[in-house]
Order: C-alpha cells, then structure tokens, then sequence
C-alpha cells in the first residue's frame, strides 16, 4: 500500500550495513540482556513454581510479534517500526500513539537496566549508591551511541558473545547442583498471579525487533529481517530456559522471589565465590549491551518522530560525520537518567511491559493492512499476537496500568494543544 503523504522518508537515515548474519547475531545480542538477570526475581515471586511455563506466553506473542514485524519490515524498510508502519496505512493518531510507547519504553526499560546493573555491582561494593551508579553508566552508554551505527554493532555483537560464554559456564558448574524436584511447575499461587509473572517476564523478550525498526540500515531487508528475527529469538530462548531452569533448580522459587539478583545467589549456592563473580561479570556486560542496543532503536524511533514532526524537528537531525540521531539519543538519555535517580527496579518493571505491549499490539494492527501480495506470512499470526497483547495487558498491576494510561492521555493533550497554536508547533 502506499505511504501516507505524513510519513517520513528514509533520507536522513545511515547507510545500508548488516548483512543477514551481522543482523541475527545483532538481533540476538539486543534480547539477550539484562532481562535474564533483572526479571526473574520479579516474575518468580509472581508465578511461584511455574517460572518455567510463566515464560512461554510472552516467547509466543513475541515470536507473533516478530512474524508481524518482519513483514512489516520488508515492505517499509526504513528506521521507525510501528511508528512508520502505521502512518503507512494513513493511521496517523495511532502511529503517534505507538511512537510514545516505543519512547517511553524505552525510557522505562534503559532505566529498568541500569538500576540492575547497579543493583549487581552493589552485590560486590556493599554500599555503593545504586541510583548514582545507575545514572553514570547511562552517561557512559550515550557516548557509546554517539559514534555510529558500525561502531556501536560491533560493540553489541561483541558484548552478546561474551554474555553467552560466561552464562554458559554458570550453567555448566552449577547444573549437578540443580534439584530436578524443584523444577516441576505447579500453580500454587493460582492462575492469576501465574499470568502476572508471565506478563512481568514479557519485557525480558524484548529487544527481537529492532532490526525491522532499524531496516533502513539492513541490507536485503526482504531476506535478512524475517531470518534475522526468528534466529535471535530462537538463540536466546536456549540461552534463557537453560540459565532459569539452572537458577530454579538450584534455588527454588521461593528463594529467587526474595530480592533481584537470583542468579548471582544461586551462583555463590552452588559455585562458591568464583561463580558469584561470573554472574557479576555477566551481569556487567549484559547490562552495557542492552543499555546500548535500547538506546540505539530508541532514539531511531524518536528520529522518526522528529522527522514526521510529531516530537521537536530537532529530534529529527542526524549527525552529519557519524550519521546517528545525536540529538535523540541526548534526549532520551536525560530523562532515563533522571528515572533512575528516583525509582526502584520493580516499581517501573511492568510499566515497561506496559508500554511494550501496546507497541506490539499496533505492529500486529499495522500488519493486519497489509495486502495479500505484501504477506510473508499468513494473518494467524498477527491475530494470534494481537489477542497474546491484551490478554497480557489485562494482567499488568493495576497501578502500572493506571500510570501508564494517564501518562499517554497526557501526550495525546499535548499533541491536541501544539496541533491547536501552530506558532508552537513542533515543525
């Protein structure tokens, strides 16, 4: 179909770089963060004994997600995701409505990360200010995405492979620890609280489809998005069911509920003080990786927005030598610094689900439009994601959903109030 007449244009993005090999690793990298570390606490204390199934639901609506995306992606291969796709199809007010919740994701989730990261470090400095750590590596991660999109790709890669290996040697010494008793899922806290942990853990799964938000720097978008997405989906669901059946087994799930770092306990149970310094180092590094793989996809987002004009056009420049959105990735870094000077790790968790699901939701709205020529795949899946997407939402904490309603109603007001006195306007 054609683009509406609002939709930006690929013009000011980077050049085409990962080819479909660099876009998977890529892509793998991006899931496989601090969500293994920061989420299971959470989502244990929710789900109980059923951690293991407890992560499945929200595997399957990504892995919807991602068939959506990906066709989504090959059609209109330029950076933006939802926000693009959805203008593409005239629907303006909701393509605005997916770019806020891409943005505040973001903000939530980079803040979400960063606190984990302090969190672990607190584990080996006790009494280290964990939100003053937490705001210096936002620091260091928005001069990580200030020198281009090669640059900052190898950094992921780089980083996601080295998470991998030394996950894969926690694992390796603390399996003959594991109960295998402990690892059989039961509902004891019943199916509502099951479904809560499932919606908590859903963030963890983030990060599948950046590549299609980014496929103006994709080459051959047609064949690399849709390989790049479901390979870094499969990569890192054997690399998270192997760590928390590990975690589980040695712990329980009683014991992982306790506090935000159950791998590195179940580490120091079962490995001693070596393993406890493996986690740390895991940790460490996943946290970096996806602090700067959201903060890449983000600001692209926000990029596409500025240039579209429905946030400050000045969000929409590009750095002329390194080709990035300085601009946007200044922006979002302030704020996710000022998020983590204040809040505590499970207080904004869900939010960021919240935000996230939303977004998913309109990608698979966006994908239900497309033509039967423009298909890869058939509409099962964007109807079985769509339906994944509010059934999750129904059981994210009230509360969050509550803050996470008013804070759009509040970006919608602004957006009628600017649209209303052009003089103030954003373009």
């Amino acid at each position: 179909m054609r683009a509406s007449g609002g939709a930006t244009q690929p013009g000011s993005s980077a050049t085409r770089t990962f080819g479909r090999t660099a876009a998977t690793l890529m892509t793998a990298g991006m899931i496989i963060g601090t969500g293994i570390f920061g989420a299971l606490g959470a989502t244990a204390e929710r789900a109980g004994p059923a951690l293991l199934l407890a992560m499945i639901p929200g595997g399957l609506v990504c892995l919807a997600t991602g068939i959506s995306g990906a066709q989504l992606g090959v059609n209109f291969p330029r950076h933006g995701g939802a926000f693009i796709w959805a203008r593409a199809f005239r629907l303006d007010t909701v393509a605005f409505l997916a770019g806020c919740c891409y943005v505040g994701q973001g903000i939530v989730g980079t803040s979400v990360v960063s606190l984990a990261f302090a969190y672990y470090s607190a584990q080996l400095v006790p009494g280290l200010p964990v939100h003053l750590t937490a705001g210096a590596v936002v620091l260091v991660v928005m001069a990580l995405n200030s020198f281009g999109i090669s640059f900052t790709s190898k950094v992921i890669i780089g980083l996601m492979l080295v998470i991998v290996a030394l996950l894969g040697v926690f694992v390796f010494f603390a399996a003959p620890h594991v109960e295998v008793a402990r690892l059989a899922p039961t509902l004891d806290k019943g199916p509502f609280a099951f479904m809560a942990g499932a919606a908590i853990f859903f963030w963890a799964w983030d990060g599948f489809m950046r590549t299609a938000i980014m496929a103006g720097e994709i080459r051959d978008p047609r064949k690399a998005i849709p390989f790049s997405i479901l390979g870094g989906i499969a990569i890192a669901a054997v690399v998270y069911y192997a760590v928390a059946a590990t975690t589980l087994g040695v712990l329980g799930a009683e014991e992982m509920a306790k506090d935000d770092v159950p791998l590195f306990k179940a580490a120091m149970q079962a490995i001693g003080p070596w393993g406890g310094c493996l986690i740390l180092g895991a940790a460490w590094t996943a946290s970096i990786n996806e602090l700067v793989s959201d903060l890449l996809s983000v600001s692209r987002v926000a990029l596409a927005m500025g240039e579209a004009h429905e946030l400050p056009k000045w969000l929409g420049e590009v750095h002329p030598r390194f080709k990035v959105p300085r601009h946007a990735v200044l922006a979002v870094g302030v704020l996710v610094f000022a998020v983590v000077l204040v809040f505590d790790l499970r207080q904004v968790l869900p939010l960021a689900s919240f935000y996230l699901l939303v977004w998913f939701a309109i990608t698979h709205y966006a994908a239900l439009h497309l033509s039967k020529e423009q298909r890869l795949f058939s509409s099962f899946f964007a109807w079985l994601g769509l339906a994944g997407c509010f059934i999750l939402l129904f059981f994210i904490p009230l509360l969050h959903l509550i803050i996470g309603m008013v804070t759009l109603a509040m970006a919608f007001g602004t957006r009628f109030i600017v649209r209303r006195q052009p003089k103030f306007g954003f373009g």
